[in-house]
């Protein structure tokens, strides 16, 4: 029997990262990273303890990231596919969005999601395979009115992924980012859920195509570079 694919999703207590972690088959190992270890707890708990595994990281911290790194190649070994899901958002204008919030933002969305691929890139480069997934934000590559550093982390974000991909598929290595719509998960507030819910896509929906494009990590002569996935009524 072959073995397991190791899959390393942040951001796995909520939202997508859970939701991925529960479609995802007997075939995977998954461990799971966030900051909230009760929900992670509760997302392993969903998919099994013999193939998940809880480790609290931080993603905006360069010790944590390396720690979690450490221990789920210790459990798991080397990571098969990094998907990054951790991520925050705050939805004002540029003139009411502080810079230290911006500086969060900025080092969650961007600087969190390049730790972690800095964590795993090696290995993968040195066995010639791996994928790496970002979740990404429509806001990357459209204008919205009250998210000018949500935005700004997200395209930066992107153009990051995008140098990387060139770099690295000569390795063997799969760099994917999905660009995401608008999807009920807690990163809305409760009265944008209330109001909009009903045309947002939901987090089980997303995330069978995630698994989709993850099944097919091992094509010799075929990747997945960029994928939009929009609700059918577009954009809120």
């Amino acid at each position: 029997m072959p073995e397991k694919t190791h899959v390393w999703i942040t951001g796995a207590g909520s939202g997508l990262g859970a939701a991925l972690a529960h479609c995802l088959g007997p075939e995977f190992n998954i461990s799971l990273s966030g900051r909230r270890a009760g929900h992670l707890d509760e997302a392993m708990v969903a998919i099994g303890q013999e193939r998940g595994f809880v480790v609290p990281c931080d993603v905006a911290d360069d010790d944590s990231v390396r720690q979690a790194h450490e221990r789920i190649v210790k459990q798991f070994g080397p990571v098969d596919v990094l998907v990054n899901g951790a991520g925050i958002a705050s939805f004002d204008s540029a003139l009411s969005t502080t810079i230290q919030n911006t500086h969060q933002q900025l080092n969650i969305n961007l600087l969190g999601v390049i730790r972690c691929i800095q964590s795993v890139l090696p290995g993968m480069v040195e066995r010639g395979s791996g994928m790496i997934m970002t979740l990404n934000s429509v806001a990357a590559v459209t204008v919205f009115e009250n998210c000018t550093s949500y935005a700004a982390s997200k395209a930066g974000l992107l153009a990051y992924t995008r140098g990387l991909r060139k770099e690295v598929r000569s390795s063997g290595v799969k760099v994917v980012d999905l660009i995401v719509g608008a999807t009920a998960t807690p990163i809305w507030s409760a009265d944008m859920l209330e109001a909009h819910q009903s045309r947002m896509m939901q987090p089980n929906d997303v995330a069978n195509v995630m698994k989709d494009v993850i099944l097919r990590r091992s094509h010799a002569t075929m990747m997945v570079e960029e994928l939009t996935i929009r609700p059918q009524l577009g954009d809120l």
